[in-house]
């Protein structure tokens, strides 16, 4: 019988049966993790310390701290350089619909704005960067998402405590899989009280084997569901001796999130950067050590002494200017190569070996320039090649952050069906406001989720302002407030306030017309060349998409109002003034319109605005 077709007496033990099972299959995969874990930090730790969930405080220490002998970790500066690369990428989910009206627009966008403020909240984007990097180190990166007191919670998770049935995941993702962690037993009692009897007794019984008798080993497992209309799914958390939890799981996913740096043929796990690296490094410090022999014991000078030239050893003083009296041949001082040149050309053709495996440049790893490369052309091309090389790497890392995202989605329908609601706090044009999932949720049919990435310009802003500029001269960008929202500087804020708050009037009056049937008309006051755009976008939109012909009807008012209010604004303008001569752009260098030029062009206003406009 499987743990999962079992009752709820018997379930602990067929479970705990299948890890004990697992522990020993999963033997050289967990050696081989703390191997690479081993090599990129340069510190020993051993297995039977986190299988007892201690970790000693020598395995914090160097690896024989009295070991003195060289080491070039190239391991540690190719997963450091990676890492500070692929995670510095900060993706935003965007929820696009097919169709549908103004609201169900309107609604996809606070999806993504909702999943942005719980990115922030549960702290994703300064977490995944460590994830990406366990990925990088062992076979497999692990986040796990849950919910705890109807919060989203997520925490990262060791690779070596996810466990899984080699078989079953022999082309992929198993049916079931196994968490085993030590915790705390002060979290156990406080989560499932009901148990505190045989939390506490584990913990005596492991007293002898396990130095700090407050852990307890415990033992999470999900089953997927078979199909879709199956009721087989089960999700259980056992210690020794009793089960804790035990409840139908149905949902299609583990509440995990895992991230490889490259997929394996064959089997769950993946294939590590330091795996990959690792016969690179071993060979690296076998040279270095050899070297550093070598410089110590070749590399001294020696004195040859011809026998019967009568010259005292003593004499032979480590000062400047020694006379040394001699019969016969003259002492001859000799220092052998400690090193034949040809070693040193071998270890520098395997550091070069490591970065030609990693996809890494020099330029990244080093901050030195590669020979050859001067121009600043060259410097790009050099750079595309290298991100080229990390396309799949950088998908990969993007797809992680929309998986999140689906997670949050299911445990927020699931916090909202508990407590009726689900409210998360989100910024938006710099202001902070609270959203409720349950207000703002959509149908899985509804919506597709797709990455978007915060910003394909350089991060520092001299390179920003070039990138704009040369947008700017191809032709790419025209308007001036395109200029600014690229920009992105902190100094430019106040500018870029006054087109977002133009902006967000007209839409407000489009969802007014579209969402509820209720017509805003124009004002004087507004910046009417910018509404009669966006309203001609919507009107033809809508016509388009079917919406109805009241709604439509009122998007082409507003336009005929706009466009009355304008010629209005052109007939009462001063007639018959010289007009004066244009004054010059003053543009910084490269062509970018100075602060005043970017100021929005604000629409002139009757002399007389009391006077009545048609509405």
């Amino acid at each position: 019988m499987f743990w999962w077709e079992s009752d709820i007496d018997s379930c602990h033990e067929e479970l705990m049966g299948v890890i004990n099972e697992l522990n020993d299959n999963h033997y050289e995969r967990m050696q081989a993790n703390l191997d690479f874990l081993r090599v990129y930090s340069q510190r020993k730790y051993d297995l039977q310390d986190f299988r007892h969930g201690v970790v000693k405080t020598a395995s914090y220490a160097l690896d024989k701290r009295d070991d003195m002998r060289m080491r070039m970790n190239v391991t540690q500066s190719m997963i450091d350089t990676i890492t500070s690369k692929i995670g510095k990428n900060r993706p935003r989910p965007m929820y696009l619909t097919e169709g549908g009206d103004y609201s169900l627009k309107t609604k996809a966008k606070m999806m993504g704005r909702m999943m942005e403020g719980l990115f922030m909240q549960t702290r994703l984007y300064d977490l995944m960067p460590k994830i990406f990097q366990d990925s990088c180190i062992f076979d497999i990166g692990v986040l796990k998402i849950y919910s705890e007191d109807n919060k989203i919670q997520i925490e990262r998770i060791f690779a070596n405590e996810i466990l899984w049935d080699m078989d079953d995941a022999l082309y992929g993702e198993p049916q079931s899989l196994y968490q085993v962690k030590k915790v705390h037993k002060s979290y156990l009692l406080d989560r499932f009280s009901g148990f505190s009897t045989q939390i506490n007794n584990i913990s005596i019984g492991k007293q002898d084997e396990t130095p700090d008798s407050d852990l307890c080993e415990v033992v999470e497992g999900w089953h997927l569901p078979t199909s879709e209309d199956s009721d087989d799914g089960r999700h259980v958390i056992c210690i020794e001796g009793a089960t804790l939890l035990d409840e139908e799981y149905g949902r299609s996913q583990y509440p995990f999130l895992i991230l490889k740096w490259s997929d394996s043929i064959v089997g769950f796990g993946g294939i590590s950067l330091a795996e990959q690296l690792y016969p690179v490094q071993r060979e690296i410090n076998a040279l270095c050590i050899r070297i550093q022999q070598s410089m110590h014991l070749l590399s001294v000078p020696m004195v040859f002494l011809q026998a019967g030239s009568k010259v005292a050893p003593s004499h032979i003083r480590n000062q400047p200017g020694t006379i040394i009296h001699y019969n016969g041949q003259p002492p001859v001082v000799y220092t052998p190569a400690a090193v034949h040149p040809e070693v040193f050309a071998h270890l520098d053709r395997l550091y070069q070996r490591a970065y030609e495996i990693s996809g890494i440049s020099e330029l990244s790893a080093t901050g030195k320039k590669p020979a050859g490369l001067e121009s600043g052309a060259a410097l790009r091309i050099y750079h595309d090649i290298e991100t080229e090389r990390f396309i799949l790497i950088g998908r990969r890392y993007e797809s992680a952050f929309m998986s999140a995202a689906e997670h949050y989605f299911e445990l927020a329908e699931e916090i909202v069906k508990e407590s009726g609601s689900y409210r998360v706090q989100t910024t938006y044009r710099r202001e902070m406001s609270k959203v409720d999932f349950e207000k703002i949720r959509l149908a899985r049919d509804e919506f597709i989720l797709e990455p978007y990435p915060v910003s394909i310009l350089p991060s520092l802003p001299a390179g920003k302002l070039q990138t704009v500029e040369e947008l700017i001269n191809i032709g790419v960008i025209d308007k001036k407030e395109q200029i600014t929202r690229l920009l992105d500087f902190p100094d430019l804020n106040s500018v870029t306030q006054v087109y977002e708050a133009a902006e967000a009037d007209v839409e407000w009056r489009i969802s007014k017309i579209l969402d509820e049937g209720e017509y805003i008309g124009p004002e004087p006051y507004m910046d009417l060349n910018l509404a009669k755009q966006r309203f001609q976008l919507a009107y033809l939109e809508a016509r388009q998409k079917g919406v109805d012909a009241e709604k439509i009807a009122l998007l082409d008012k507003f336009i005929v109002q706009t466009q009355t209010m304008l010629k209005q604004v052109q007939m009462q303008a001063p007639q018959g003034l010289p007009e004066s001569p244009a004054a010059p752009a003053s543009p910084v260098a490269g062509g970018v319109p100075a602060p005043m030029d970017l100021m929005p062009e604000m629409p002139q206003t009757p002399e007389t605005p009391e006077s009545p406009l048609p509405i």
